[in-house]
């Protein structure tokens, strides 16, 4: 059973008139303390992780809990902490009037819930609601910062981003990671002989086929407009070999794609340049070979594929783990 939680939920204490019990008039004011500080806490961060983390720490201390999932469509994944149990609870979260949703909240743990502690818990939940819509407001800022506006590919910002993550975490662990950078051949063409509209509509059907291949693909791609008509692929856990298979597949797509703009049918080809990390490498060395490879499938008559192994770049320096 799911319950719904909103921000207007109270729980009804004796009235100041009334003359309530001590314990119960300390319960009351224990409890409005608890909430209270548990609201300042979860201001203090925009990071939804931390937000859940924070609350999930907070709620350890009044019940115990063996875990907490968070989940709501616009994640890849749900956000879970702690270690699963056999009983569980599951809370609906909502907002205001127009009873939208920001996903559901679920504990676990060993044993049987109380009703006490079910009351207490749905009492603290009140008090996240609104931090975890600031907190996916907040990431939807971002993330709509980091993407081209046309295609919806990743802009600059999200690739250099990225690729520093991935270089740090790819030399930690050992691992291979590889770039492409593709360029749609003779683009300035097709803006001169059927308008920039329809040069547009081929960039959102090239960033298409990139979506598509990586899909269809068991590594982890991450896909970026980097400007005009050139695009960047990064390959984690992709060695060189592995690199040359992706661009082919990628190139090939492209070369069988249509576009059809005012009734005209839009042929395009692309030319890849492909580069696998290096021991000392950084972000630009990384991109400066894919891209001196991609010069050099350009003046080889584009339409194909150069890797920066082939212009004479030590093999027993990349990471092929």
């Amino acid at each position: 059973m799911v319950t719904t939680v909103n921000p207007s939920n109270t729980v009804a204490f004796p009235s100041e008139k009334t003359t309530a019990p001590a314990n119960k008039r300390v319960a009351r004011d224990s409890q409005t303390n608890l909430r209270l500080q548990l609201s300042n806490l979860l201001q203090t961060t925009l990071d939804l992780d931390q937000v859940l983390q924070f609350f999930f720490e907070q709620v350890q201390t009044q019940i115990p809990l063996g875990s907490m999932s968070f989940n709501n469509e616009k994640l890849t994944n749900a956000i879970t902490l702690g270690k699963s149990g056999r009983h569980n609870c599951h809370y609906n979260l909502v907002t205001g009037q127009d009873q939208g949703t920001l996903g559901e909240l679920s504990f676990s743990r060993g044993t049987k819930f109380k009703e006490t502690e079910l009351q207490l818990l749905e009492l603290l939940i009140t008090c996240l609601i609104c931090p975890i819509r600031n907190a996916l407001m907040y990431r939807d800022a971002l993330q709509s910062a980091q993407k081209d506006p046309l295609t919806g590919a990743g802009n600059r910002l999200a690739l250099e981003n990225t690729m520093e993550r991935e270089i740090a975490l790819a030399k930690r662990y050992q691992q291979p990671l590889s770039i492409l950078v593709i360029d749609i051949d003779n683009f300035k063409k097709i803006n001169d002989n059927y308008g920039h509209s329809a040069g547009d509509c081929v960039l959102k059907d090239v960033s298409r086929q990139l979506s598509l291949c990586c899909r269809e693909s068991d590594a982890s791609y991450h896909s970026y407009r980097f400007g005009g008509e050139e695009f960047v692929v990064l390959l984690s856990n992709t060695n060189n070999q592995g690199a040359l298979i992706a661009a082919e597949r990628i190139r090939r797509a492209i070369e069988g794609m249509e576009t059809n703009y005012n009734n005209e049918r839009i042929k395009v080809t692309a030319s890849v340049g492909t580069s696998s990390l290096l021991l000392d490498d950084s972000v630009t060395s990384l991109f400066d070979r894919a891209d001196k490879a991609l010069y050099k499938a350009k003046q080889n008559g584009r339409n194909q594929t150069v890797t920066a192994q082939e212009l004479a770049i030590d093999d027993s320096e990349l990471l092929n783990f």
